[in-house]
This record gives structure tokens, C-alpha cells and sequence, in this order.
């Protein structure tokens, strides 16, 4: 029964270092979900290259034609230089407020009489009153 337990223990403790070396080896879910995603970026990388650096279609049916990002830089820059930029004019007010059309006129007992003047709201003054202040 000794010899029985002391082999028992011998093969435990040789198999546990084999063990953890064996651990080492063997892939983890996370390793192989990062080396699976560094070779999506790789790819993506690759396909951004290609698509920066090359010549390609982006519609052909409008003869739209991609060109290499170096010579695009170089067109945009010539093109700068010969129409220089200009400063900023004002800017334009916004159109007037359409008038009122005929069907949105006020109702006939809003607006005043053939033959009356319109009262001026409390607080304005008649056209006639601001003239003779600008002429005195």
C-alpha cells in the first residue's frame, strides 16, 4: 500500500509539469479571437492601401474614376495656387416677407371704412406728426 501511494504521488508530481508546459501551448479563446481580429485589420489595411495608391472605378456608368491620393493632393494644390482663395463678401439679408395674399386679408370689421383713415396704434405716432418734428 506504501509503494502504491508513493507511486502515486511520483506520477502526480511528473505530470503536473507537463501539464503547465502543455498549457502554454495549447490556445486560449481570447488568443485566437485577437489573432482573428489582427488579420481583419491587416486585410483592412491592405484594401485601404490598395484603394489610396491605385487607380479604380467609383462609378463607371458616370466615368467617375478614383485616382491615387499623392497625385489628388498634387491637383488640389495647383489648383489652389492658381485661383486664390477670396475673402468672404457680406452677407446677403433675407428676402422680404411675402405680402399677404387675398384670401388671408382681415375681415371687414377689422379694417376700417371707405373714407376714414386707419387710427394709429396707442403709442404710434401719424406720419404727419414725425414730419413736421424733421422739418422744425
Amino acid at each position: 500500500m506504501v509503494i502504491t501511494s508513493l507511486v502515486m504521488i511520483l506520477l502526480f508530481v511528473g505530470f503536473v509539469p507537463l501539464l503547465v508546459l502543455q498549457r502554454g501551448h495549447v490556445q486560449t479563446y481570447d488568443e485566437a479571437r485577437k489573432e482573428q481580429r489582427l488579420k481583419n485589420l491587416a486585410d483592412l489595411n491592405a484594401e485601404n492601401d490598395r484603394i489610396l495608391t491605385g487607380y479604380r472605378w467609383v462609378d463607371k456608368a458616370k466615368g467617375v474614376v478614383g485616382i491615387p491620393i499623392d497625385q489628388a493632393m498634387n491637383l488640389v494644390l495647383t489648383e489652389l495656387q492658381t485661383t486664390r482663395p477670396h475673402a468672404a463678401g457680406p452677407i446677403a439679408p433675407p428676402p422680404p416677407a411675402a405680402s399677404p395674399s387675398p384670401a388671408a386679408s382681415p375681415s371687414p370689421a377689422a379694417s376700417p371704412s371707405p373714407g376714414t383713415s386707419p387710427v394709429p396704434a396707442a403709442g404710434a405716432k401719424s406720419a404727419a406728426e414725425q414730419q413736421s418734428r424733421t422739418n422744425s
